[in-house]
């Protein structure tokens, strides 16, 4: 106990919209921890409130817990403007991010807070995280497909690594088995120092799902401050990656495509000619694999709009490029915002 007193206090933050369940999941695997966050803060962006009897059903639970539970209402506007909200709410001295579809282990406050007790000059921390579709990497399809991603500059995985490319796609730790110093942090489960918040927000330029705004934000903290963000594989979180209340995939392939563009231009590219011909290559590389499953698999409706969605979007992209090396995205969040989930 006197162990536990000597921690830092662990301030959780979840956004979350029109995701009761999974909402009830996270919370119940909270309150099974080892060690009880000093309180939970439920940042909710529906715009009809479906978090709301979520937190009434547990507010109670959690107080009996000696742990707090908090509810603010967001307005839709997205993920990375429910991060902030919720931490300007926090009293804690670090700040644990979760989304709205994960399940911890029993001891994973636990560890991320020991390990910040013992590593000062940790600035953050993210456990070993598994998603319910893990692929082993043991077949040798799933060799062949990791191979080529990376070579188009895509994102793939690497044992004990967790980087970011020159493309801004990432390197994963897969397999992940010791201690890693790393220069991104996953936005599903990763934890801050909260004196890292003094001078640091996260970029509420990104709306609704917010695409690689935990890229954005954890690799901007890397180059101030490098070697001070971790990943350690000694405790896991699952990461459900769920279906529910996901936006239209027009819509999603918009998204992630402008995104892109725009994570690259203010974060990656730098002036550098080997950066720029690097995403171009892994733009091009998204579309041939697209392509590829799309004739693999012709039979496949969905393949063909994919494609065409994703040719359409670096159209769109391209013809607002000056307004997205600017830093504008006020063209494509207009519409974003408007965007209705799929029926």
């Amino acid at each position: 106990m006197a162990q536990e007193k000597s921690l830092p206090k662990i301030s959780v933050i979840i956004p979350t919209r029109d995701r009761p369940k999974d909402l009830a999941e996270v919370l119940l695997s909270i309150l099974n921890q080892e060690y009880l966050p000093h309180e939970v803060i439920i940042v909710d962006g529906s715009p009809r409130k479906t978090a709301k009897s979520v937190y009434e059903a547990y507010v109670q639970k959690f107080e009996k817990a000696n742990s707090k539970l908090k509810y603010i209402e967001e307005g839709g506007i997205g993920l990375t403007t429910g991060r902030n909200l919720g931490i300007r709410a926090a009293e804690g001295d670090a700040v644990l991010f979760l989304d709205d579809d994960v399940v911890l282990e029993k001891d994973t406050i636990l560890t991320l807070a020991k390990f910040l007790k013992e590593n000062p000059k940790a600035l953050g921390i993210q456990p070993r995280i598994i998603t319910t579709k893990e692929k082993t990497g043991k077949k040798l399809s799933e060799r062949i497909i990791n191979a080529v991603r990376k070579t188009l500059m895509l994102s793939y995985r690497e044992e004990n690594k967790l980087a970011v490319r020159r493309s801004g796609a990432s390197i994963y730790p897969y397999p992940h088995t010791k201690t890693i110093q790393a220069q991104r942090l996953s936005g599903c489960c990763s934890c801050f120092r909260k004196e890292v918040f003094k001078t640091m927000k996260f970029d509420t330029k990104l709306k609704r799902w917010s695409y690689m705004e935990d890229l954005d934000f954890s690799y901007r903290l890397h180059k101030r401050n490098p070697g001070t963000l971790y990943a350690i594989p000694y405790t896991k979180i699952v990461h459900k990656e769920s279906g529910e209340a996901r936006l239209p995939s027009k819509t999603q392939t918009y998204m992630k495509t402008v995104y892109w563009y725009y994570i690259f231009f203010k974060d990656i590219y730098e002036g550098s000619l080997l950066n720029l011909i690097a995403f171009l290559w892994a733009q091009a590389g998204t579309l041939f694999l697209v392509l590829a499953n799309t004739i693999a698999k012709r039979k496949n409706k969905n393949y063909r709009k994919t494609l065409i969605y994703l040719i359409e979007s670096h159209i769109y992209a391209l013809k607002n490029l000056k307004n997205i090396v600017a830093q504008n995205l006020e063209f494509f969040n207009k519409k974003l915002l408007q965007a209705k989930k799929p029926s």
